[in-house]
C-alpha cells in the first residue's frame, strides 16, 4: 500500500510540474497572420514566465507548468490583446485576433502594404518606400513631398510654422542651413523606409527644433535574410547630372549588417535677383551662378547579439563633398528720373568648397526583462571639416557723367573649419502596471575652430595684382548636460495622457579676435504634455503642449565675411543667442478628416536680415536676434481612400502671424495672414499594381514671415513608375516643378530702404531612374539612433 501511495505521489508531482504546451496564431480581423509580435505568459503574481515571438505564419509556441495565467500580446511594450487561461493539459488557443488600428509601426502584416500616409497619436508617418513621387531622389526631395513639410531656400519647416530639427534614425543631425540640405542630398531616397513628422516630441528627444522634429528612418534587414539594391538615376535640370546607389543588408543568426553607398554628380544653375531702392539710385543685381557638386556617401552598420538580452553594435558614416561655385553677378545703378544706367558693377566669383563628414556611433541595447524594459547606451563621435575658398574680381564702370571711367576691386575669403562633437547618452524604457516610464540623460561637448584668411581691396583706381591675406581665428565651444523623465498613462479605454520634463544645462564660450571672449551659461526646463480622448472608433480629440529651443548653427556664429562685390556681403554673428518657442495644438480626428487649431510663440528669435545702409550703399546679409512672433492657425487634412486604385490627401493651412521687431531700423510690427493648400494623388493603373502614377500640387498664397512679405509660389509635380520581374525591377520617371513656379520672392524695408529679392533654385527637373532589388524578399527596415544628432545638425551639413 505504501508503495502505491509513493508511486501516486510521484506521478502527481510529475503531472503538476510537467511543461504544458500552449499554441495559437495571431491574425488580423481579415485572417492575415502577424509576424514578429511578442506573446507573453504572466502568472498570478504578475510575473512574466515565458516569452516568444510569432513566426512567419503568425504562430507561437509556449510552455509552462499547470496554473492560471494571462496571455498578453505585446508590441513595443504595449499590450494589444490579452486573455486569461487555465493550463491543465496542452492547449491550442486557435486564432487570436488583433485590431489592425492599434498595431504599431514595426508589426509586419504578411501580404499587406502600409498606407502611403499614416496618422498616429503623436506623429504623421510618410512611408517613403511606397511613394513613387520620391523615387530616384534623395532625402531632401523625399522631405519636399512629405505631407505637412515645406522645403524652400535651404529651410525645412512645418507648413504654417517655423523651422524644425532633422533626425536620421532618431539621431539629430548637427547641421543647419545649406550644410544640412547638402548632407540630405547625399542620402538616397530608396534607402529610406519612412519619414516621421513629430510636432510634439517626447522628452526623450533633444529640445532643439522650433516646431518639432522630422525623423528619417532608414531601411534594414529582417532575420535570416539578405538583400541588395542597385539604382542609377539620370537627372536633367538646366544641366544634366546623375546619381548611383547601392545597398546591401544581411541578418543571420546573431549578426546583422547594413551598408549604403551613394555617389552624386549634380550641377545646379541658380539665380538670385535683387532690387534695392536707395535714396539716390535703384540698384538692380542679377546673380546667376552655377554649382557643380560631387558627393560620396558611405554608411555602414553592424550589430551582434551577444546574449538574447544584450545587443552591441557600431555605425560609421563618411561623406565626402566637392563643390565648385562659379558666378558672374552684375549690378546696374539706375537713375530714378531718366531710368538710365549711370554705372554698373561686373564681377567674377569662383569658390571651391570641400566639406567632409565622419561619424562613429557605438551602442549597447539591454533588454532588462520580458515586459519591455530596456536600457540603451550610445557613445558618439562626429567630425565636420571644410576648406572653403572664395575669390572675386571685378570692375566698377561709371557711364554718367561722361566720359566713362573704370575702377577695380578684388578679394579673397577663405575659411578652414573643423567641428568636433563627442557625446554619451543613456535611455531607459520602464513600463509598469500603472504607467509606461522612460528616463535618461546625455552629455555633449562640441568645439568649432575656424582659421580665416581674407583680403578685400575695396574700389581702387588700378587693377590689383598683389593681395596679402590677413589671418584671424574664431573658436566656439559648447557643452550641454541634459536629463529627462517621461510617463505615459492609459487612464481608461477613452483617456490617455503623457507628460515629460527635460532639463538642459548649457555652457558656451566664443572667441573672436575683434570681440574677445563671449561666455553664456543657462539652465532651462522643457516640459511636454499630451492628453487624448477617444470619443469612439471613428473620432478622437487631443491637446498637446511643448516648449522648444532653437540654437544657432555653427556657420551662423562664424564672423567670417564673404563678399560678392565691395557693396554686397554675407557674414555670421558670434553674438547670437538661442530662441525659445512655446507650441500648443488642439487636434480633432473624424474618420479620414484631421483638424488642428494651433498657437506658437517664439521669443528672441534669430533670423536672416539684409541690412541696407543709405550712406555707403551697402547690403550686408546677416543673422540677428530681433523677432518675437505669435502665430495662430488652423490646419485641415483629408485623406481619400474610397477607391483601391486612388489614394489622395488634401491639406489646407490658414494662420495669422504677428511679428514684433527689436531693431530700430525695421518696422516695429508686422502682421497678416498666411495660407497654403496642397493636393497629393497616387494612382494604381492596373490590377497587378505594377503601373503607378502620381500628381502632386501645392500653392502658398502671399503672406508674411517676420519683417518679410512673401509673394505666391506653387509647385506641380508628376510621374510614372513601372514594376517588373515580381516588382524587383523598378523604372521611374518624375518631373518636378513643371511650370517653374517654386522660386521664393520676398521684400522688406530696412533703414527706410525697400529691398526685393527673387530666387530660382533650379527646381524644375526630370528624373529617370532604374533600380533592381535581389536577395531575400523578406527584408524589412530598421536602423540605429546615434546620440549626437543635434550637434551634427547645427554644423549645417
Amino acid at each position: 500500500m505504501k508503495k502505491i501511495i509513493n508511486i501516486s505521489l510521484i506521478l502527481f508531482s510529475t503531472t503538476l510540474f510537467a511543461q504544458i504546451k500552449i499554441t495559437g496564431k495571431i491574425v488580423t480581423k481579415d485572417n492575415i497572420p502577424i509576424t514578429s509580435i511578442e506573446t507573453i505568459l504572466v502568472n498570478k503574481d504578475s510575473l512574466a514566465v515565458k516569452s516568444e515571438l510569432t513566426n512567419e505564419k503568425g504562430e507561437f509556441f509556449l510552455e509552462a507548468v499547470q496554473g492560471f495565467y494571462t496571455l498578453q500580446i505585446r508590441q513595443n511594450a504595449k499590450i494589444v490583446a490579452s486573455q486569461n487561461i487555465e493550463l491543465i493539459t496542452d492547449k491550442d488557443l486557435g486564432q487570436i485576433f488583433v485590431n489592425e488600428a492599434i498595431e504599431l509601426e514595426s508589426v509586419v502584416v504578411a501580404g499587406t502594404q502600409k498606407k502611403l500616409i499614416e496618422r498616429k497619436i503623436d506623429r504623421v508617418v510618410f512611408n517613403v518606400e511606397n511613394s513613387i513621387s520620391s523615387a530616384g531622389g534623395n532625402a531632401l526631395t523625399a522631405l519636399s513631398v512629405t505631407p505637412g513639410v515645406r522645403v524652400q531656400n535651404d529651410n525645412i519647416s512645418i507648413i504654417g510654422k517655423s523651422t524644425l530639427a532633422v533626425l536620421v534614425d532618431d539621431k539629430i543631425v548637427q547641421l543647419s542651413g545649406e550644410d544640412l540640405t547638402n548632407y540630405l542630398k547625399t542620402i538616397h531616397s530608396d534607402a529610406i523606409q519612412k519619414i516621421e513628422v513629430i510636432t510634439t516630441p517626447p522628452a526623450k528627444y533633444e529640445a532643439e527644433g522650433n516646431s518639432g522634429l522630422v525623423n528619417i528612418i532608414m531601411k534594414k534587414a529582417k532575420e535570416n535574410s539578405w538583400n541588395a539594391l542597385l539604382q542609377s538615376t539620370y537627372i536633367q535640370k538646366t544641366y544634366a547630372g546623375q546619381a548611383t546607389m547601392g545597398s546591401f543588408n544581411y541578418n543571420k543568426n546573431k549578426l546583422s549588417f547594413s551598408s549604403v553607398i551613394n555617389y552624386r554628380d549634380i550641377t545646379d544653375a541658380f539665380k538670385n535677383n535683387q532690387e534695392t531702392y536707395f535714396p539716390d539710385n535703384l540698384w538692380y543685381s542679377s546673380n546667376p551662378f552655377k554649382i557643380n557638386a560631387k558627393s560620396l556617401n558611405l554608411n555602414v552598420g553592424a550589430n551582434y547579439k551577444i546574449k538574447p538580452w544584450w545587443t552591441m553594435g557600431i555605425q560609421v558614416l563618411y561623406v565626402q563633398n566637392k563643390r565648385n561655385f562659379d558666378s558672374k553677378p552684375y549690378t546696374s545703378i539706375n537713375d530714378y528720373t531718366s531710368g538710365n544706367v549711370d554705372s554698373y558693377l561686373a564681377t567674377v566669383v569662383n569658390a571651391k568648397i570641400k566639406p567632409n563628414i565622419r561619424s562613429y556611433n557605438f551602442y549597447n541595447d539591454f533588454k532588462l526583462d520580458t515586459l519591455g524594459r530596456k536600457l540603451t547606451l550610445n557613445l558618439d563621435y562626429f567630425n565636420f571639416n571644410n576648406n572653403d575658398s572664395r575669390v572675386y574680381d571685378g570692375k566698377s564702370v561709371t557711364l554718367n557723367p561722361e566720359p566713362a571711367s573704370e575702377e577695380y576691386y578684388t578679394g579673397e575669403n577663405s575659411n578652414i573649419q573643423d567641428i568636433t562633437n563627442l557625446s554619451g547618452k543613456v535611455d531607459v524604457e520602464y513600463p509598469t502596471k500603472w504607467a509606461k516610464w522612460s528616463y535618461g540623460g546625455k552629455i555633449s561637448s562640441s568645439k568649432s575652430k575656424n582659421d580665416i584668411y581674407s583680403f578685400n581691396s575695396g574700389v581702387v583706381e588700378n587693377p590689383v595684382s598683389d593681395f596679402p591675406l590677413t589671418y584671424s581665428k574664431f573658436e566656439y565651444t559648447e557643452n550641454i548636460q541634459s536629463a529627462y523623465v517621461s510617463l505615459n498613462k492609459k487612464i481608461n479605454k477613452s483617456w490617455e495622457s503623457q507628460f515629460g520634463l527635460r532639463m538642459e544645462a548649457t555652457q558656451t564660450e566664443a572667441f573672436a579676435e575683434k570681440l574677445g571672449t563671449i561666455e553664456n551659461n543657462y539652465l532651462k526646463l522643457f516640459p511636454t504634455f499630451y492628453l487624448a480622448y477617444t470619443i469612439n472608433d471613428n473620432s478622437s480629440l487631443n491637446i498637446n503642449y511643448s516648449k522648444r529651443i532653437s540654437r544657432p548653427g555653427f556657420a551662423q556664429l562664424n564672423p567670417n565675411i564673404f563678399f560678392s562685390n565691395p557693396f554686397q556681403s554675407q557674414r555670421g554673428n558670434p553674438l547670437l543667442q538661442p530662441a525659445f518657442i512655446d507650441n500648443v495644438d488642439l487636434n480633432y480626428t473624424f474618420k479620414h478628416l484631421d483638424s488642428k487649431v494651433y498657437f506658437s510663440y517664439s521669443n528672441n528669435l534669430f533670423a536672416g536680415i539684409d541690412i541696407t545702409d543709405p550712406t555707403t550703399n551697402t547690403v550686408i546679409s546677416s543673422t540677428e536676434n530681433y523677432l518675437d512672433t505669435q502665430r495662430y492657425g488652423v490646419y485641415e487634412t483629408y485623406s481619400f481612400t474610397k477607391f483601391k486604385w486612388w489614394e489622395s490627401s488634401f491639406s489646407l493651412d490658414v494662420n495669422y502671424s504677428v511679428s514684433k521687431s527689436r531693431l530700430a531700423i525695421t518696422a516695429q510690427e508686422q502682421k497678416g495672414f498666411n495660407s497654403s493648400v496642397s493636393l497629393d494623388n497616387q494612382f494604381t493603373l492596373n490590377s497587378k499594381k505594377t503601373v503607378l502614377f502620381f500628381a502632386n500640387y501645392w500653392y502658398d498664397f502671399p503672406g508674411i514671415n517676420g519683417i518679410y512679405k512673401n509673394k505666391a509660389v506653387s509647385n506641380l509635380s508628376a510621374g510614372f513608375q513601372y514594376l517588373l520581374m515580381d516588382k524587383n525591377l523598378k523604372i521611374s520617371l518624375n518631373v518636378n516643378d513643371i511650370f517653374k513656379t517654386a522660386g521664393p520672392r520676398t521684400s522688406a524695408t530696412v533703414n527706410n530702404i525697400l529691398n526685393k529679392t527673387s530666387m530660382y533654385l533650379d527646381s524644375r527637373n526630370l528624373q529617370f531612374s532604374v533600380s533592381y532589388k535581389f536577395g531575400n524578399s523578406k527584408i524589412k527596415a530598421q536602423q540605429r539612433q546615434t546620440g549626437n544628432q543635434e550637434e551634427r545638425r547645427r554644423t549645417g551639413n
